[in-house]
């Protein structure tokens, strides 16, 4: 989970929401620019942190439950408003089904609600316009965040009820030191995966799987990974003569692949194609066990 403190690069942007936080001033809608790959979605997971953390109230610690749920976008009163189909865009259902019900009701547990849309031009005509009437009057505790890298598509309507934050471009030496760091985390990732495997943890895959689809920039170079990483052992078991565990690792492999063809070519729903995935992998362990 990041907190505020470990943002990069947008000085500026953490000390003015720190600062609205602390005052209890934090406005019902913010609108999130700059170029793509800045930390917006990510600035917005640390804000909904520091306004329901207990540990480290302003801030967010990064460690307790509450800040872990946040982060593996599994804490009900912060919900990513996801983009859908081969438009990857935000249909009206979305709207209907998560927002407008939730806007009738207070947090289930926390201080504050929190909806963020990572890219609010995926929001196309009825979906845009049903938003826009919850953010003309939205209930106390209930924040949206909103986050474009083109803030010129987006209705003057909805550009009007949000405060608007901009993001600065990261230099390129915090970039790449920054990819880097993500690539060293995505490995990480994938080796919890592969540890988990065939264990039957079901409630532990389907925290991992959450954890890597909380970034979906980061998911099909996660199953990538997973794909390239069981196909390294399933070689290195064949050519040590295990022909059984080669088969388990390439069947597990040859799963993998499958579900990178489905997030790219078929536009999958990332959590649920890596929900599946985790899980075929555990059977198919446990199967050759």
């Amino acid at each position: 989970m990041v907190t505020f403190g470990q943002i990069r690069g947008q000085a500026r942007v953490v000390e003015l929401l720190r600062r609205q936080v602390a005052q209890g001033r934090v406005p019902h809608a913010y609108l999130f620019t700059g170029p793509a790959g800045v930390g917006k979605h990510t600035t917005g997971l640390a804000l909904a942190a520091a306004m329901n953390c207990d540990q480290a109230p302003g801030e967010g610690c990064g460690a307790c439950a509450t800040c872990e749920r946040i982060g593996a976008g599994l804490h009900p009163d912060v919900v990513t408003l996801a983009r859908q189909g081969a438009s990857q865009s935000i249909p009206i259902a979305v709207i209907r089904d998560q927002v407008i019900p939730a806007l009738g009701l207070p947090p289930h547990e926390a201080r504050a609600r929190v909806f963020l849309v990572e890219e609010a031009t995926s929001l196309l005509g009825p979906a845009a316009n049903a938003l826009l009437k919850s953010l003309e009057e939205p209930p106390a505790r209930t924040h949206f965040v909103l986050a474009t890298a083109s803030v010129g598509e987006l209705l003057p309507t909805i550009k009007s009820r949000c405060q608007r934050v901009h993001f600065q471009p990261l230099p390129a030496d915090l970039r790449a030191e920054l990819e880097g760091e993500d690539a060293a985390a995505l490995r990480g990732a994938v080796d919890e995966v592969m540890a988990v495997t065939g264990r039957g943890d079901r409630m532990r895959l389907g925290e991992l799987a959450a954890a890597i689809a909380g970034d979906k920039g980061q998911v099909t170079r996660a199953v990538r990974l997973l794909a390239q990483e069981l196909h390294r052992r399933a070689r290195a078991a064949a050519l040590e003569g295990d022909l059984a565990r080669a088969g388990q690792l390439g069947a597990q492999a040859q799963r993998a692949l499958d579900c990178e063809w489905a997030l790219t070519e078929h536009n999958a729903g990332p959590l649920l194609a890596l929900e599946h995935l985790v899980r075929d992998l555990d059977r198919i362990a446990r199967e050759a066990a």
